[in-house]
């Protein structure tokens, strides 16, 4: 019985970690420009990510990318209908709602953009642009993982059923009769 719980309690505990959001729908998102010398920046500073276009960002008031935030990760298309070169243009996106913790590139049919140009630090998402060159139809596609800030209910409920088992393992554990005999 003792095993039994104290392995419970160990199970318990190893598995109440920081939960990982399933999707980025409902999260809100902000997005910034970075640096000088770009002429294209975000038309909008922050959205929630849900069915559509998040993010537009080009030369105000006319938008040539588009950040389109899913389910699990964010797609980067070519809105201009024409070739683009950008030379200064660096994009932040940061998750008020998740953190950031985790990238891949998925696919890429940008001109000089790979996963080397997708920086992730302290939840904050850098993609740096500057020497691309985009087709009329270029996109790319990241995969996104996000850390929850506070644990879910669920890992709360196994932590506390750990604690518990470990103090009932504790409690019923029978004390030994220590027997002295003198030769």
């Amino acid at each position: 019985m003792k095993k039994l719980l104290a392995a419970s309690a160990f199970a318990a505990l190893m598995f109440a970690s920081p939960a990982h959001a399933a999707s980025l729908i409902g999260d809100t998102v902000t997005c910034s420009q970075v640096g000088a010398g770009s002429s294209y920046s975000c038309l909008s500073s922050s959205a929630v990510v849900g069915g559509g276009l998040e993010f537009a960002v080009g030369p105000a008031p006319s938008s040539a990318i588009g950040l389109n935030f899913n389910g699990g990760g964010l797609r980067i298309t070519n809105l201009s209908g024409g070739a683009l070169v950008l030379t200064q243009t660096v994009i932040t996106l940061s998750n008020l709602s998740h953190a950031f913790s985790d990238f891949r590139l998925l696919n890429s049919s940008i001109g000089g953009f790979d996963a080397s140009d997708i920086q992730l630090q302290n939840g904050v998402l850098r993609l740096n642009f500057i020497g691309t060159v985009w087709a009329s139809n270029s996109t790319a596609n990241i995969a996104l993982d996000t850390t929850s800030a506070v644990p879910e209910p669920g890992t709360w409920a196994m932590m506390l059923l750990g604690l518990g088992a470990m103090g009932a393992a504790m409690r019923t554990r029978r004390k030994q009769k220590v027997t002295v005999k003198f030769a």
